[in-house]
């Protein structure tokens, strides 16, 4: 079975504005891919052939059914779903700087939009001969940072959510992969951690996995972690609490 992104198809990423999800969007569009891209500062997206700007928020989580259905009856190609945007207040819950609403639009953003997105797209992208939905992970999902308790909760909700919708799917030619990353150089990381992966290496290793049809894509020093979780839960604990 060929790659989804063998020829030029439609594909609607989230999270292009910023970080990984900027570098996918380049290249995406350098490979002549048409690419919808839902975001709050849709209007700071550049103007490209290919890119239709989607002024949207997606952790408004009542409204993503019509938005999905609406960009699906416009582009009726549509074939690829990549779930790339988040969110993430690293801070204890005791302090004054962390709002229920921050919390609120951690858990939307992070987990049940990708849900929502999913649902209503679902039906459709199984149908399609070339079809795929990709979740980006962290290594976070496997263990958890000390300050980013709910942002680490999400990471590992939607790597579940991903493995039980890929069984869901498996008798359809629908491809469903988790991306496993590692701390990638992004705004959301400015100032935190140590030893970051560009996000223009982490879109390159995403693209690499999707050609070759992985169901689980572990960037860089994230390819560890499993071993790690097996053989020395203990150190991993460790490296990644501070992360």
């Amino acid at each position: 079975m060929s790659s989804p992104l063998a020829r030029p198809t439609t594909i609607l990423l989230t999270g292009a504005t910023s970080g990984i999800g900027a570098e996918l969007l380049t290249r995406l569009l350098d490979a002549g891919h048409t690419v919808l891209a839902p975001a709050r500062r849709a209007a700071h997206l550049p103007a490209r052939a290919g890119l239709h700007p989607v002024t949207a928020d997606l952790t408004d989580l009542p409204a993503i059914p019509t938005l999905a259905a609406g960009l699906l009856a416009d582009h009726p190609a549509l074939s690829i779903l990549i779930n790339a945007a988040a969110v993430q207040h690293a801070r204890p819950l005791t302090d004054p700087a962390t709002r229920p609403t921050d919390l609120i639009a951690e858990a939307a953003l992070n987990l049940a939009a990708p849900a929502l997105l999913t649902q209503a797209l679902l039906a459709h992208l199984m149908r399609q001969p070339a079809g795929a939905i990709l979740n980006l992970s962290s290594g976070l999902a496997i263990f958890p940072k000390e300050q980013g308790g709910l942002y680490s909760a999400t990471k590992a909700g939607l790597s579940s959510f991903t493995t039980s919708l890929r069984w869901q799917a498996e008798a359809s030619p629908l491809l469903v992969t988790e991306v496993l990353l590692p701390l990638v150089d992004t705004p959301m990381t400015a100032g935190r951690g140590r030893g970051k992966i560009p996000a223009a290496t982490a879109a390159e290793a995403i693209l690499t996995g999707i050609a070759a049809r992985r169901t689980v894509i572990r960037v860089g020093a994230a390819r560890a972690l499993p071993l790690i979780r097996t053989l020395a839960p203990g150190l991993g604990a460790r490296l990644l609490r501070g992360a």
